[in-house]
């Protein structure tokens, strides 16, 4: 049997032969990577010098090149935005109802939407109207654009109502009250009078808004088949009753 520390010292020696060795591999790498860099560093040096001194000696005898020029002109147009606030969002507004009449079988309600905000912003045309129901369904709500419907002197129109902080614009909705019989939230209107749908509030989306604002109504929230009637944004004061458009 070998005695311990003669094997011990054999194992020592050739582990310092393998770090030697590859010691010098190391270094033979990387001697031959910087000549190769350097090798081809001086190639496309001398490259460069000698396209520069052929393009020297051309232009000496024959002239620097020269290169047509083509003068074009280009029509010049100038656009006027009109500045304006951006468009309100829902986080910006509350909505509630302010006041109703029943005239007939039909319900008029005025609703209004207050620039809760510290920005300015715009309304501009009609509200998008859906209905949320008492189990949280949503059943049918048809809208009609009505460009009289709550214009104190004349037709209203798409224009914008600007909102400072603190301020408001209102619109006018309508819907027939006159109820007999209450549809399931998703089954169809046959058109027999009296059929309705019930709701539990009215949500109410600005133009270019994502969430709808929940009203709560004023009666028991039935409402006819045919869906609502919607008038534009209106700017100034709150009209006393609502115009019946």
């Amino acid at each position: 049997m070998k005695n311990p520390l003669v094997t011990q010292e054999m194992v020592r020696r050739m582990a310092r032969r393998r770090r030697w060795w590859r010691r010098i591999r190391r270094a033979l790498a990387v001697v031959c990577s910087l000549l190769v860099l350097g090798a081809l560093a001086y190639g496309v040096d001398r490259l460069v010098v000698l396209g520069h001194r052929l393009y020297a000696e051309d232009v000496e005898h024959h002239g620097a090149p020269i290169v047509p020029t083509e003068s074009t002109s280009v029509p010049t147009t100038t656009t006027t935005t009109a500045p304006g606030p951006p468009p309100c969002t829902s986080p910006q507004l509350d909505a509630y109802l302010d006041h109703w009449q029943i005239v007939g079988a039909t319900l008029y309600e005025i609703v209004v939407l207050d620039d809760t905000s510290a920005a300015l912003c715009s309304l501009t045309g009609y509200p998008a109207l859906a209905v949320s129901g008492p189990d949280g369904s949503a059943p049918p709500a048809p809208v009609d654009d009505v460009a009289t419907l709550g214009a104190v002197a004349g037709p209203g129109t798409a224009t914008p109502v600007d909102l400072d902080p603190g301020s408001q614009a209102w619109f006018e909705v309508s819907y027939s009250v006159s109820c007999s019989v209450v549809l399931r939230p998703f089954a169809p209107a046959t058109g027999a009078p009296g059929q309705c749908y019930e709701g539990s509030e009215l949500e109410i989306t600005p133009p270019h808004a994502t969430s709808p604002l929940a009203i709560a109504q004023p009666l028991g929230f039935t409402y006819g088949t045919a869906g609502f009637q919607v008038g534009p944004f209106q700017g100034g004061p709150l009209p006393a009753s609502p115009p019946l458009g």
